[in-house]
């Protein structure tokens, strides 16, 4: 296997065991009522830098530029209609909790814990379709169809990038 595809692949799975913590966090708060804001802020911070600057920020710079370059139409409508896209919503809804984080420190009532809820509970559900579709659909297009060369040279840029992280 790619290296670069190892290591997106095996993020995925530190992504979705998080997710699965972010999941029992929304259930407290549901059946307890009971939130841990900092835990929750901590989630943010993950979110943030892992799965977005470190994974999504990977896959962007790398495996989706060189697919896009190199695969033509068929790519360029994959990554850029459909993850891409899928990686702006994921941003979109990790500053909504933020943002509802903040209004219910200030204001904790009904309305600021549904935008808690809704925003945490949509970048799961967002994220385990996402990792779903690149690990069967888009990793593997990429793997079958880019040339050797092309897959050594983003393993070695992949190892690169993660240096920045050790």
């Amino acid at each position: 296997m790619s290296k670069v595809i190892e290591i997106l692949m095996n993020e995925h799975k530190e992504i979705i065991k998080f997710v699965g913590s972010l999941r029992l966090m929304c259930l407290e708060f549901i059946n307890n009522n009971k939130i841990d804001i900092e835990e929750f802020r901590k989630s943010v911070h993950f979110i943030r830098t892992y799965a977005d600057e470190r994974h999504h920020q990977k896959e962007e710079q790398l495996l989706f530029k060189s697919m896009v370059e190199h695969l033509g139409v068929r790519a360029e409508n994959i990554v850029k209609y459909g993850m891409l896209i899928e990686h702006d919503l994921a941003r979109y809804h990790v500053n909504s909790l933020d943002e509802a984080l903040n209004k219910y420190e200030t204001n904790p009532n009904d309305d600021n814990k549904l935008d808690i809820l809704t925003h945490a509970l949509s970048y799961c559900d967002l994220l385990i379709r996402h990792a779903y579709k690149e690990d069967n659909v888009v990793y593997p297009f990429g793997r079958k169809n880019l040339p050797q060369e092309e897959l050594d040279r983003l393993d070695i840029l992949a190892e690169e990038y993660e240096a920045k992280y050790k």
